[in-house]
């Protein structure tokens, strides 16, 4: 099984930034890595009146689409993280985009203020990165942390390294 990181926080905090640099430092390092996004907002990626969709209609379960460049399975229920990692099963790391119910794995805080950054913090924590590490008057504002206040763009490497290290 994958080592698994989760990069949680809020709308807009630079989660999508930490994940793209934290993939390409280890990727640079020699690792297969994956990730998988939690999208509670929507109800499906399917597109609606495709044929796809129309098989959905009809009552399929599972519906593979293989386009020249990429496969995609369409699983027609909502699984949980232990049902989900068999498919990434062969990785070395998997970054987790949300995921902030899952107590049992490290996770990097991405945040755009201190209140948000403390409210995401917990046991879990490993570092805090984000929109926060671009406002000295937002970082100033957070207590002292156990864990590192990281820049995803500039310190990836130091990242990656955690990552290394935690996961």
């Amino acid at each position: 099984m994958p080592k698994l990181i989760a990069i949680v926080g809020g709308k807009h905090s630079g989660k999508t930034t930490i994940i793209e640099h934290l993939i390409a430092e280890l990727k640079r390092r020699g690792y297969r890595v994956g990730a998988i996004k939690e999208m509670v907002r929507i109800p499906t990626l399917d597109t609606p009146q495709t044929e796809t969709d129309r098989y959905t209609i009809a009552g399929a379960e599972t519906i593979v689409a293989v386009p020249r460049d990429e496969t995609v399975v369409f699983i027609k229920k909502r699984l949980s993280l232990k049902e989900i990692l068999p498919f990434v099963a062969a990785l070395d790391y998997v970054v987790l985009e949300g995921f902030e119910a899952e107590k049992a794995m490290p996770k990097i805080v991405a945040a755009k203020t201190a209140d948000e950054a403390q409210s995401y913090l917990d046991e879990s924590a490993i570092a805090v990165s984000g929109v926060i590490t671009d406002l000295p008057e937002e970082t100033k504002k957070l207590p002292r942390l156990k864990v590192p206040i990281l820049q995803a763009i500039k310190q990836a490497k130091t990242l990656a390294d955690l990552v290394e290290k935690k996961a």
